[in-house]
């Protein structure tokens, strides 16, 4: 896939944010795919100006298994992007997309007498990266870097 000319990806994670990253405990980085259709409501999409993405978290589970203990996490990455028209009387466009995105993270910092989830690890989810192309006029392909972390609080 190619970065489109002139396109500003807002909302991937700042550099300053990786100090934050780096003191976690455990980390996972996913890689996810989507394709986006633009809505018939909507007109066709010529080239990108900017996009917009946030990663919101859904849900947050522990569970154990027999290889140890797992966070599954979900999550969806909303995209506002904003882009010319194919039609010069309707130039300039938004539409607003979203992926959802599940994984899974190993942890090991648990206690045995604390594993029910009662908010002692802290996750969090960035955009680590992303690319978007358009395929034809009213469809768009993405692929996302997803980066989840979870820092475990001391229990008491």
């Amino acid at each position: 896939m190619e970065i489109q000319k002139g396109c500003a990806y807002l909302g991937i994670i700042e550099p300053h944010e990786y100090d934050d990253v780096k003191k976690t405990h455990v980390y996972k980085q996913v890689l996810t795919k989507a394709e986006f259709e633009i809505p018939e409501s909507k007109p066709e999409i010529e080239d990108f100006s900017s996009i917009v993405m946030q990663i919101t978290r859904k849900k947050c589970k522990l569970i154990c298994g027999p290889l140890g203990d797992k966070i599954v996490v979900s999550g969806t990455i909303n995209l506002n992007v904003m882009y010319t028209a194919a039609n010069p009387q309707q130039s300039v466009h938004n539409v607003h997309l979203c992926h959802d995105v599940d994984a899974f993270i190993n942890i090991k910092c648990l206690e045995e007498t604390h594993k029910s989830f009662c908010g002692c690890c802290d996750v969090k989810m960035y955009i680590e990266w992303a690319d978007l192309e358009v395929v034809d006029k009213r469809k768009i392909k993405g692929c996302f870097l997803v980066l989840i972390t979870a820092k475990c609080k001391s229990v008491k």
